[in-house]
């Protein structure tokens, strides 16, 4: 059995707070356990009636709390579930998971109510920062699909999938998945499930493609999971069901179901452990121990945390995976971290938290740790960045070479000018004209037009440095900056230099384009001290080759000196 000091310590140090009240009006609290203190209160003040229970629950939540309370009670449910809001020492809003059990006299009347008090504000906020993502990112939900894993009829669907099938939820719970699932084989389906059922292992997951039918027979594509798992108190399938379609990939976190037991610690769903400084686990719950693997412990009377949790025989350390343990002993505070790992090809972060146990003299003699799953947070924004970045670089580049389209070009002229101002040093903008490349067009076609400016995008790029810009402002004109020269002659070398490329002739499928490039340039800051000047004296420079033949280059100040 475990001792009353034990007990108390781990309900101090633990993240569920408990509960027990007096069922008459107000809830007078007969008991609450000294982690109350997170929320900034202290136990005396609610025990002596200080403060009253009912006066920390949200106002917008406390009618509905207290009907919920009331009906739980009245129609003889023992154990009912809540989540609602509560206010801090602080004044702040913090969301809770109330898990409570009611105990009655001998005639069966309400005497007292024992609650289990989670704060999930952070899992509040993760999920509506989740959902914010998924609506701006994909547009849709998954579909999730909960059945019973003796007769398969539905007992859950979700809005998303109610509203893809086209059935009420009242008509759903009359079907199975083989009234969905086109051609659905029962004898491989059945077989598959009781795969699941084994030892229930949540990292089983059935997968595969395949259609569903809705309600007025049209059928379409979808990617399915199903694992198996409890939900309400039994062994249920859930399913979540992604349309591919349209090729979305939405993420959905799935609340856990937690088993409401005796022992204090497994009331918790995420994995908590009691570490000692030797990292030899004290206690842990269920969660935590769900993946051992004794093969990985040296001594499985007294675990190790790293052996515990991830099967290692060292402790965390790096960047990927710190260790809480070694924050607290150093900060002397609470510690939260975050643990990247990879299983099974697949990435996973877990956010650890850990709180100090301190001993008579006041020095860390351990930790309590607790660990939650933010994989679902951590992939959607990583998705969310990655379209951000693809959406920028769209705006910003050529789609069929590559290079900066007209407005990245403008923006590092401006920037180009303003270094080569510190530096006093030249810059160069350049115009380039692939000659008479309407005549590519007409005699071998647009898809040759555009292979010949591929190559040409390509034969440029040779010539130009990492520091240059060159860019494609539409049809056969490409403009180019040239950056940290100091004298015209540099220039023009460079600019022969890319007319040079052009000796060997373009094949293309429809075959061999021999080609020739008309140039005009504008240098700062001979030929002009701002881009609209630098630009405009270019394009002058470059009428003037193409009015004298093309295949030419020609700098602005060879305009000016000529007249």
């Amino acid at each position: 059995m475990m001792d009353l000091e034990r007990i108390q310590t781990i309900l101090k140090n633990s993240q569920a707070v408990i509960f027990y009240w007096r069922a008459s009006e107000g809830w007078p609290v007969e008991y609450v356990s000294e982690n109350i203190s997170m929320f900034g209160y202290q136990a005396d003040d609610l025990l002596s009636g200080h403060i009253a229970y009912s006066s920390i629950v949200h106002p917008k939540d406390l009618a509905r709390v207290a009907n919920e309370v009331a009906t739980y009670t009245e129609t003889g449910k023992d154990e009912f579930r809540q989540i609602y809001r509560l206010i801090d020492a602080q004044g702040r809003t913090r969301w809770i998971d109330d898990r409570t059990v009611v105990e009655r006299d001998e005639e069966g009347k309400p005497a007292f109510y024992v609650g289990t008090i989670i704060d999930i504000t952070e899992q509040k906020f993760a999920e509506e920062h989740n959902q914010l993502l998924s609506n701006i990112v994909n547009k849709s939900s998954d579909e999730v699909y909960v059945f019973d894993c003796n007769s398969l009829h539905f007992t859950y669907l979700n809005q998303a999938a109610l509203n893809n099938i086209f059935y009420t939820f009242e008509e759903a719970k009359t079907l199975t998945p083989f009234d969905i699932k086109k051609d659905l084989d029962e004898d491989v389906f059945s077989a598959n499930l009781a795969i699941l059922l084994d030892d229930l292992d949540p990292s089983k997951t059935l997968t595969f493609e395949t259609t569903l039918k809705r309600k007025n027979g049209t059928v379409y594509s979808v990617e399915a999971k199903i694992q198996a798992m409890e939900v309400d108190g039994r062994i249920q399938f859930v399913a979540v069901i992604r349309d591919i379609t349209e090729h979305l990939a939405l993420l959905a976190e799935k609340e856990q179901e937690h088993a409401f037991v005796q022992e204090v610690i497994d009331t918790v769903a995420d994995s908590v452990m009691v570490i000692n400084q030797d990292y030899s686990v004290q206690l842990a719950n269920k969660a935590a121990r769900k993946n051992l693997l004794h093969s990985s412990v040296v001594n499985p009377d007294k675990p190790k945390c790293y052996e515990l949790l991830y099967q290692q025989d060292k402790p965390c350390e790096g960047i990927h995976k710190p260790c809480p343990l070694q924050s607290v002993q150093e900060k002397k505070k609470q510690a939260s971290v975050i643990h990247y790992i990879e299983k099974a090809g697949k990435s996973q972060y877990f956010k650890v938290f850990a709180k100090p146990i301190l001993d008579a003299s006041g020095c860390v003699a351990g930790v309590v740790e607790s660990i939650h799953d933010i994989t679902a947070l951590m992939v959607s924004q990583e998705k969310l960045k990655e379209e951000a970045d693809a959406l920028a670089f769209m705006a910003t580049h050529d789609s069929l070479t590559g290079l900066p389209n007209r407005r990245l070009f403008s923006d590092r002229v401006e920037q180009a000018i303003n270094r080569a101002k510190r530096l006093s040093a030249m810059v160069a903008t350049v115009y380039i004209d692939v000659d008479r490349f309407k005549l590519i067009n007409d005699s071998l076609g647009h898809q040759a037009g555009d292979e010949v400016l591929v190559e040409v995008a390509k034969r440029l790029q040779n010539v130009t440095r990492n520091s240059d810009t060159l860019a494609r402002m539409g049809g056969d004109e490409f403009t180019l900056i040239l950056e940290a020269f100091h004298s015209i002659d540099e220039i023009e070398r460079i600019l022969h230099k890319l007319q040079s490329q052009f000796k060997e002739p373009i094949k293309t499928l429809k075959g061999e384009v021999q080609l020739t490039l008309s140039i005009g340039a504008a240098c700062y800051p001979r030929d002009g001290e701002d881009h609209k000047t630098l630009l405009h004296n270019a394009d002058m420079a470059l009428y003037d080759v193409k009015t004298h033949g093309r295949n030419d280059v020609r700098c602005y100040h060879q305009l000016t000196s000529s007249t």
